[in-house]
């Protein structure tokens, strides 16, 4: 499936319901029915696209990599090998949760971890989403530079060298469309901590696209302030139940938060606008009614002389015709006028006598 125009381009802001791994529930009945809940949520606030992630202990920590200080601050204490392995989505998993958002008209996405993730996610997503941890891993960047999807790549905890490097790859293998998401790696992030003017700076920096993935908890301050800043993609955590046990369910917005979010974003975008400054066509009443101009305070009878205070000044026309632009005050000064002009009127330039 070769996607030839990305979303973030051809339609409007993508917003990603990240689900991440808030699907497990403990049985595999329970996890499919949790998972298929979470894109209905996703539906219902308007998302774009609902992502999982997809991933097997053994493919990603080293045998002793121990426990997460972060998860454990969070009361998580267990071996980070035996939380991804409670956590790992079964690639049978896969084609009935695409199956399903097919059918509910939102797009399927999952962050692969490795070569046979990526293989198991391929057949069914639209575009490719890497993870910020995974920017370094050139087999999952070549992989998806070769099936000329677009990607998204998320940066967090990465510095220039190592998004240009993976920049460089992802072109270097073919890749054409890309989107370098701004994203602080911290659960949640605190917003002195989003540094979101990088948005800016990636899109200048690496002539891509840009967007955010936010772990704030906060649902829509820094998504609306990224539209503003031009992101295309926005990622956001969600869950139904910020008290649901597992990592991600505490800093994840719920439902609520989620529509808010969605819905904020559009408005965001739709103010933005086109950048082209105008008279717009619903500010065309107030323009003709309340712009200044030239306008006559008495009747001015022909063959009378004009003078400002005396028989015009520059006023607001309201429901009368707009006069000349004040610009022309001087070019008009002493001019005798040729015909009628009522009070209120907007002199012009057919007013004059020659």
């Amino acid at each position: 499936m070769t996607i030839k125009s990305s979303k973030w381009q051809s339609k409007h802001v993508y917003i990603i319901a990240e689900a991440g791994s808030n699907w497990r529930m403990g049985t595999p009945k329970r996890d499919m029915a949790m998972a298929k809940a979470l894109i209905d949520v996703a539906v219902e606030a308007g998302a774009d696209a609902v992502k999982f992630q997809t991933y097997k202990p053994e493919t990603v920590y080293v045998k002793n990599a121990g426990r997460s200080g972060y998860l454990s601050d969070a009361g998580i204490t267990e071996d980070i090998l035996d939380i991804f392995a409670d956590l790992s989505m079964p690639y049978e998993m896969l084609p009935e949760l695409a199956s399903y958002c097919r059918k509910v008209d939102i797009d399927f996405l999952s962050t692969p971890f490795s070569k046979s993730d990526f293989e198991a996610i391929d057949p069914f997503v639209p575009l490719h989403k890497i993870a910020s941890y995974e920017i370094s891993h050139i087999h999952l960047l070549q992989m998806a530079a070769r099936t000329g999807k677009p990607l998204v790549l998320s940066t967090g905890a990465s510095n220039p060298d190592d998004i240009k490097w993976a920049v460089d790859t992802f072109h270097k293998e073919g890749g054409k469309e890309l989107c370098l998401l701004q994203c602080t790696a911290k659960y949640p992030a605190p917003m002195s901590g989003l540094n979101l003017k990088t948005i800016t700076w990636l899109k200048e920096h690496f002539k891509v696209d840009a967007g955010l993935s936010d772990h704030s908890r906060e649902p829509t301050v820094a998504p609306v302030m990224a539209v503003a800043l031009g992101a295309r993609v926005i990622e956001k955590h969600y869950t139904l139940d910020n008290r649901l046990p597992g990592p991600d369910h505490s800093f994840a917005l719920n439902p609520d938060d989620l529509k808010a979010l969605v819905r904020q974003v559009r408005m965001a975008e739709e103010a933005l606008g086109s950048g082209v400054k105008e008279v717009l066509p619903i500010e065309q009443e107030l323009a003709a009614y309340a712009r200044r101009g030239l306008q006559a305070t008495k009747d001015i009878q022909p063959g009378e002389v004009l003078e400002e205070e005396v028989n015009f000044a520059v006023l607001r026309p309201g429901q009368q015709k707009l006069g000349l632009h004040p610009k022309h005050l001087e070019q008009i000064k002493g001019k005798k006028v040729q015909k009628l002009v009522a009070v209120g009127q907007g002199l012009s330039f057919d007013d004059l006598a020659d």
